[in-house]
């Protein structure tokens, strides 16, 4: 990485860590649940699969995000790419030797063409949940958004301590 590249030259907004995310995890859930009943009640029952109504109804309401784990002497970083999504709309959590994030992005247009208004709406869910490769200290996290996208999550390690 060049040091134009380097993420230190890209300003930041510092990520939500909170404690809040199982519900919002929870709701997310229920939602994908409720889409695989869906999707199973819409195929004939010889030809159900509940594994592949599961990852569909997932697929189709949780955007995929791919996050890199990388461990250091004094920390655990990790990082990924939420293009699209601000700061606000991302939060973090560290328990259990895990590393939770989610993110809901929203965004409506209205345009008038013709003198018909046209409204549209856009919904963006994501989660991960990442195992650690060491204990962590969640309290002392910091987590970053940069104006290029980048989600950089640096956990300290208590043994680093």
């Amino acid at each position: 990485m060049t040091a134009a590249n380097s993420p230190q030259h890209h300003p930041s907004t510092a990520v939500r860590i909170g404690s809040k995310l199982s519900e919002a995890f929870e709701r997310v859930e229920e939602r994908i649940r409720e889409r695989a009943y869906q999707l199973f009640q819409s195929r004939e029952e010889e030809h159900s699969d509940p594994d592949k109504d599961w990852f569909d109804a997932q697929w189709q309401l949780v955007a995929p995000l791919e996050l890199v784990v990388k461990e250091q002497k004094n920390n655990v970083v990790v990082e990924g790419s939420l293009k699209g999504f601000a700061p606000k709309e991302i939060e973090i959590e560290v328990c259990d030797g895990e590393l939770k994030v989610f993110g809901s992005h929203s965004e409506s247009r209205t345009s008038e063409e013709n003198a018909a208004t046209e409204f549209s709406a856009q919904k963006m869910h994501f989660y991960q949940v990442v195992p650690l490769p060491c204990s962590v200290n969640g309290d002392a996290s910091e987590a970053k958004m940069f104006k290029n996208g980048k989600l950089k999550i640096t956990l300290p390690k208590k043994d680093a301590a």
